[in-house]
């Protein structure tokens, strides 16, 4: 049987694509994961919490996705066919009001299938 799906959550500085540095500390084992299935279906998705308006969210988020399949790539692999989407403040893990800056919803997801 292929192996489960396996769910990462990277987390980001405040306003920036930049990880926390134990998030990016987590890029090996997101590479270790996808390295372990023949044709990875993968995923990355960018979130923001609700601090800024709904323009600069979705940019941000998009950027932050972005800078994971980055430093995905850095890693030997080849990031051409993954599915990259933002969400911006949509869709949080930790639901707060508008202009809340909650560090657990300024993060990506990827899903490595």
């Amino acid at each position: 049987l292929p192996p489960s799906p396996a769910k990462f959550i990277l987390y980001f500085q405040p306003s920036s694509d930049q990880l926390t540095v134990e998030s990016a500390l987590m890029i090996g084992q997101v590479a270790a994961a996808i390295r372990q299935r023949v044709n990875p279906d993968v995923s990355i998705a960018g979130h923001t919490d609700t601090v800024g308006s709904a323009e600069a969210n979705v940019k941000l988020s998009t950027e932050r996705a972005k800078t994971v399949a980055g430093l995905i790539a850095a890693k030997g692999i080849d990031t051409s066919g993954y599915q990259i989407v933002s969400h911006g403040k949509n869709n949080p893990l930790v639901a707060t009001g508008d202009g809340v800056a909650e560090p657990r919803n300024r993060r990506v997801e990827v899903i490595v299938r």
